[in-house]
């Protein structure tokens, strides 16, 4: 049986090296530097799914719903797709090291010829990995959940300005329309900003650690000659996380620009002059959308093109 626990051992100690790098700066990011500001902004989606009082409360639960629905069939598709490549290259791995090691590495110390040496390795090696990736794949799925409930709350003051679109309304409420919207996208925005400092050191140590992840796992299965097609499904899975950050990046501005689209299509010909005015400072306002930033690098879809 072939001994992998020479080059193998220092290569994979890198790469473990790497992810609980990153699953110990995004829990600093999150529970610690920015603690308050993410527990506060927590309590702020909590009064949005449970205000009864609000005037857009009708459409709020209405779309939180749905995105919701959403949020939580992604969070699953993601938590799955990626859960299935790491049971596939521990199968593999298993396969290729006669069922002794499925992360390629021996724990020092047991003999060869131990009766206690693929039981200890496959238990601990596997639970390991699986320990490992899954506290990397749920806080990605935490964040996902939380940009969902903020693309939710622009949406439901997008259709909320939609409906000044409409004569009636527009003479009506038009001006009470108009307040509710500012002061909705001011508390969404104070909120967002809070959330954006957590957001900008998480997303930095992401992409970090995806970068160094792809180096390394290349540079191990070029080293050892081991199949294409693994190397393939865990850059696949390493991609893929990438673009769910970007593409959840993308929709919060997608969802901002909405409602400047959804103003502009207002009949506020037919407004008061005073409105006409506040309409005016919403556009100014509505001009610098919701978006996530690293190193004035914009996550959206756009940042996998050269």
């Amino acid at each position: 049986m072939k001994d992998f626990s020479n080059f193998l051992d220092v290569a994979f100690t890198i790469t473990f090296v790497i992810a609980y790098y990153q699953v110990l700066m995004v829990y600093l990011s999150i529970n610690v530097f920015n603690r308050d500001g993410v527990i506060k902004i927590l309590a702020y989606f909590d009064h949005l799914v449970t205000d009864r009082k609000c005037e857009i409360s009708e459409i709020r639960q209405r779309i939180f719903s749905g995105i919701l629905k959403n949020a939580l069939l992604f969070s699953r598709m993601f938590i799955t797709g990626l859960g299935s490549v790491g049971f596939l290259v521990n199968c593999y791995d298993l396969a290729v090291t006669n069922f002794t090691a499925p992360m390629l590495f021996l724990i020092p110390g047991i003999p060869q010829d131990s009766i206690f040496l693929r039981p200890v390795n496959i238990i601990f090696q596997v639970t390991l990995y699986f320990a490992t990736m899954g506290m990397i794949i749920i806080s990605d799925a935490v964040i996902m959940i939380m940009i969902m409930y903020i693309q939710a709350e622009l949406l439901s003051i997008t259709e909320l300005l939609s409906h000044l679109d409409i004569e009636q309304i527009v003479v009506v409420r038009g001006s009470r329309t108009l307040k509710i919207v500012h002061f909705q996208h001011k508390c969404l925005l104070d909120e967002f900003q809070n959330l954006s400092k957590s957001f900008w050191h998480t997303y930095f140590h992401k992409l970090l650690a995806i970068m160094m992840y792809l180096c390394f796992t290349f540079f191990t299965f070029q080293s050892i000659n081991s199949s294409i097609i693994l190397a393939v499904l865990i850059a696949i899975s390493e991609v893929w996380e990438v673009f769910i950050l970007c593409y959840f990046g993308q929709i919060i501005r997608n969802a901002s620009e909405a409602m400047s689209v959804a103003l502009y299509m207002s009949k506020w010909y037919l407004m008061d002059v005073a409105d006409q005015k506040n309409l005016l400072m919403l556009m100014l306002r509505f001009k610098y959308p919701f978006k996530v930033e690293t190193f004035e690098l914009t996550e959206n879809p756009t940042s996998f093109m050269p």
